[in-house]
């Protein structure tokens, strides 16, 4: 008598087998071919758009503007007034970095200051838009920078005494060049914190008379903090 159970396992086991690649090998090579997704995260200081804000101590010197008011005090017989001084100036605006290491930026400031002393009261408003372009050196957590751009100035100034019931006034617009180094301190969040100084060179605009044809010149130094705008 034969025995046939090997020949019967082996009827059972081929197509057992047979099925289980047919339901399991499809699903498998389906899994090894997707990729994960990729996620680039964007470098520190790279922000497409950054908010900043800056507080200056403004040193353009007003020497000229001065020498007019001594003129003015000279011709109407006046007692001498104290120098005009700014102290400070606020700068806001926003950059946009288009490529790494590069950027330009809109930049809208003013300051206000006034002034009592002796005879005399000083005032002055002096309002700036401009621009600039940047060019930095990021260094992990750490960029240099510096750049240089235009601006234009309005600048209103004006002097009272107690001897006199008028006012003298010196206002003019001017126009602006400026030069930019700093250093840029970078937030894991983005958020940044700078030392940075200026020099400018600001020339009146076409004056109506000679002797309010002037110049401002200095350097500015403050710290400024940048906000990244996320798009």
């Amino acid at each position: 008598m034969l025995r046939r159970e090997p020949f019967m396992n082996k009827f059972i086991f081929l197509p057992a087998l047979l099925l289980s690649v047919l339901f399991l090998v499809p699903p498998l090579f389906a899994q090894a071919q997707q990729k994960p997704a990729l996620t680039i995260q964007p470098k520190y200081g790279d922000a497409p758009l950054t908010v900043f804000v800056a507080g200056d101590y403004f040193g353009q010197k007003f020497s000229d503007v001065n020498t007019i008011y001594q003129s003015i005090e000279k011709n109407y017989s006046l007692p001498a007034g104290s120098d005009f001084k700014n102290y400070y100036f606020v700068l806001t605006g926003v950059r946009y970095t288009p490529v790494s290491g590069q950027s330009i930026q809109g930049e809208f400031g003013g300051s206000v200051w006034k002034a009592v002393k002796g005879k005399s009261t000083n005032f002055l408003q002096m309002y700036y838009t401009g621009g600039s372009y940047i060019l930095s050196l990021p260094m992990q957590m750490v960029s240099i920078y510096g750049g240089g751009g235009l601006g234009y100035i309005w600048l209103n100034t004006q002097r009272t005494y107690t001897a006199l019931s008028g006012v003298a006034q010196v206002n003019a617009q001017l126009a602006q060049l400026h030069g930019i180094i700093g250093i840029e301190f970078l937030n894991s969040s983005g958020a940044s914190f700078s030392l940075e100084g200026r020099y400018t060179y600001a020339s009146t605009v076409s004056p109506r008379r000679s002797d309010l044809d002037f110049v401002m010149k200095g350097i500015t130094g403050g710290i400024q903090i940048g906000i990244p705008i996320v798009i």
